[in-house]
């Protein structure tokens, strides 16, 4: 009998597919569905009843569940149960592995067989070939004279970059992991390293313990180090990560952290310790790096985030990080539609060298509340609220502040598009200040009333379709007491002292600009007022359209009936007529944005200015930044600030990629830090080499120089994996990822 129309054949398979299904499972014993189909598509099939073989020719498609087989020509015996096949096979099976052979011989279910000529694709990207493969328990590919590699090869380059070779590599579908017996690692053809047997997880393994990449450091603080970490995957909720850093100068630095998800949260814990004589005394030093994050019910979370050091130069010392302040704290929070509390305790670590950490605030607690409802009198919203702080020094003043207060607010849009809302407030303060050299105890009150509207009248003009012009004009006109501190016109004002009966803690430090030039009060917290009447003026403008390019630009100014001695001089809010804010921001989407910030008096002096810009085009990436600060000494900033930093990248080619930044403080007329790194990457290796130089330096840390490599052989257990053949595969399921600008962290990350 022979059957060549391909419309015939689809109903010939019908019988084959019950024939495999039955005859086979049980020629097999397997526990099959079965009411599972069996399809066969062909060209051409032919069936011998004497010899009871079915043969099918001409782009054959066997189908079992998700198991799909195509080739040349497929052969099916009866009699023992298996297909056979031939010409240019390929096998998919339900885990993404495809197989491709010359030849192949597999039982019915396409589960168990011989396969010669084979190539096997793992995920997206792992690749094995070799000379005869098996598939064992519809478990294992069995692979003789094999070879794996990630790389990309082609008759320009048949070679691959790096290459596994062994004498049986064997994937366990089941467990994920690819064994491999008696074999040699190639780098450009070149074998450089055998090992009788190793396993990693295969590319489609999320995480999987072993080794992670490995780095390699020159500092002139540590001499020479070499990170080695290790993954661990404790269980599917937690994982931990240790890496020795071993230096030549500075013994071996212990590194961990431990990580673990619940079904209401995340933690992580990591830190660092080593038995070390940089700070001229022996002993023990690291660091502390915790935080944690849980939901007990809609909307509210509780956690923690503490980071602490053992001295004020370890971090920078070992290159962990350039911070000189650190933040610890834990908290409670819910946001919701109506409202919100948040309750924090903080505590801060000074690691500069003019900071005393006796001077240092221990925050317990702090604290802010709010909930608002509907006015049903005047048709706005009422809003209540409170706040407190109080501040622990073992070394200077503790001082406490506790607010209640209730504000008032409703928009009105008239008929001609201007948009007006009024608003009032009312707030109560008590302070305490305890233990101030210098100034006596005592417990003081205030009350902080202030009334006001605020008038918008967005003009809109339509340039063209898809372009408008809108130039807003804004008014508020504010209505304050005198005296609202203590009783009396602050003429003094220190970032940590006051006047007799209001300690200025959380506003001693205010910048203006016109992010908050209609703020109705400029103190950057609670313990300021602004006393006073006066009137916040400022224009905006803003081009919206679809062409990709964007303006827009604001500026104004606040207008008083006299001076504000309250404020510091360095704010440009002392006087009755305020400095001058303006910002403008140009962009064409998407190859560049420039920004700018000024400050500046009525004689056109700039007392702050702040310019941005990044661009990227094609391959190249380019981002710079200049800032100038008016110094302001009763903040403790006793000289003007001014520097500009570049960073840039740009890729040479596909696979290469340059980049770099520098710092430098104009002022000073040095350099502050400069880095850079080139990076080559593709489809089965990534390898950075960078170099990085501080400047600066403090009592306990010098100028540092810092040369670093790191070499990631991608798939060969994971994104992360060591160069000799690293089985760990590390992924930020739980707490612990941190995404960094790829050109400012040049050299900053080990």
């Amino acid at each position: 009998m022979r059957l060549t129309a391909r419309a015939i054949a689809l109903l010939a398979c019908l019988m084959l597919g019950q024939m495999l299904l039955c005859q086979g499972a049980q020629a097999q014993d397997l526990e099959v569905d079965r009411d599972q189909p069996v399809a066969l598509v062909a060209d051409e099939v032919t069936y011998e009843s004497e010899t009871g073989r079915l043969i099918a020719e001409g782009n054959v498609e066997v189908f079992y569940g998700e198991r799909t087989l195509t080739a040349d020509r497929i052969v099916y015996d009866d009699a023992t149960g298996r297909i056979s096949a031939e010409g240019e096979i390929v096998l998919r099976d339900p885990t993404g592995t495809t197989v491709y052979a010359d030849v192949i011989d597999l039982d019915a279910d396409l589960r168990d067989g011989l396969v010669r000529g084979a190539q096997s694709l793992i995920g997206t990207q792992g690749k094995i070939a070799a000379v005869e493969g098996r598939r064992v328990e519809d478990r294992y590919n069995v692979l003789s004279k094999a070879v794996y590699s990630p790389c990309e090869v082609c008759s320009d380059q048949p070679t691959p970059l790096w290459r596994i070779r062994a004498r049986k590599i064997i994937h366990d579908e089941e467990e994920k992991q690819v064994h491999y017996e008696n074999a040699w690692f190639d780098l450009l053809g070149v074998p450089v390293l055998w090992t009788p047997y190793f396993r990693h997880p295969d590319p489609t393994v999320e995480r999987a313990s072993g080794f992670l990449a490995p780095s390699f450091k020159q500092s002139s603080n540590y001499g020479y180090g070499a990170r080695f970490p290790y993954f661990w995957v404790i269980d599917e909720q937690s994982d931990l990560t240790v890496a020795p850093f071993f230096t030549t100068n500075e013994g071996v630095i212990g590194e961990a952290e431990y990580r673990r998800a619940f079904s209401n949260g995340q933690i992580s814990i990591g830190g660092s310790v080593t038995r070390s004589d940089f700070n001229d005394r022996t002993g023990f030093e690291g660091h502390l790096d915790t935080k944690g994050l849980f939901s007990f019910r809609e909307n509210a979370k509780w956690g923690w985030n503490v980071r602490v050091a053992s001295d004020d130069a370890y971090l920078r010392f070992f290159d962990f990080s350039n911070e000189d302040r650190l933040e610890s704290e834990s908290f409670l929070f819910n946001y919701g539609e109506n409202g919100f509390y948040d309750a924090r305790v903080v505590r801060f670590q000074s690691l500069r060298d003019d900071e005393p950490a006796g001077q240092i605030p221990f925050a317990v607690p702090d604290f802010s509340a709010r909930y608002e409802l509907p006015d049903p009198w005047l048709k706005g919203e009422f809003g209540f609220f409170a706040d407190s702080a109080a501040l622990l020094r073992t070394n200077g003043a503790d001082t406490a502040r506790i607010s209640f207060g209730v504000d008032w607010e409703r928009q009105m849009i008239l008929s001609n598009g201007l948009s007006l809302t009024a608003f009032a407030e009312a707030r109560g303060d008590i302070f305490t200040r305890r233990d101030d050299p210098g100034l006596s105890d005592l417990t003081s009150a205030r009350f902080a009333p202030l009334a006001g509207i605020e008038a918008r009248y967005p003009l809109i003009w339509e340039q063209k379709p898809g372009t408008a012009h809108i130039i807003e004009p804004i008014a508020q006109a504010i209505a304050a007491p005198f005296g609202g501190n203590d009783n009396s016109i602050v003429s003094v004002i220190g970032p940590n002292g006051g006047i007799s009966g209001v300690t200025f803690e959380d506003s001693g430090v205010t910048e203006f600009d016109e992010t908050n030039l209609f703020d109705r009060n400029h103190f950057s917290g609670l313990d300021g007022f602004e006393e006073g009447p006066r009137f916040n003026l400022g224009l905006r403008y803003a081009r919206v359209s679809d062409d990709g390019i964007k303006v827009d630009a604001t500026v104004g100014r606040v207008l008083r009936l006299r001076d504000a001695d309250e404020f510091s001089p360095g704010t440009g809010l002392t006087d009755a007529q305020s400095d001058w804010v303006a910002a403008w921001a140009v962009g064409i989407d998407p190859y560049v944005t420039v920004r700018q910030r000024l400050r500046f008096d009525d004689d056109l002096t700039v007392n702050r200015n702040e310019v941005g810009m990044m661009a990227e085009y094609g391959r190249l990436r380019i981002s710079g930044d200049y800032v100038f600060l008016e110094s302001d000494p009763l903040i403790g900033e006793p000289l003007d600030r001014e520097e500009f930093s570049v960073g840039a990248s740009i890729g040479l080619s596909k696979n290469w990629r340059i980049r770099g930044f520098v710092q430098r403080d104009l002022q000073e007329r040095e350099f502050v830090e400069t880095g850079g790194g080139i990076t080559y990457a593709n489809e089965c290796c990534e390898v950075d080499v960078f170099l990085r130089r501080r400047f600066t330096d403090s009592d306990d840390v010098p100028a540092a120089t810092s040369v670093g490599v790191q070499v990631k052989l991608l798939t060969l257990g994971a994104s992360d994996t060591d160069l000799f053949g690293g089985t760990g595969r590390r992924s930020n399921r739980t707490l612990g990822s941190n995404d960094r600008d790829p050109v400012r962290t040049v050299g900053s990350e080990r």
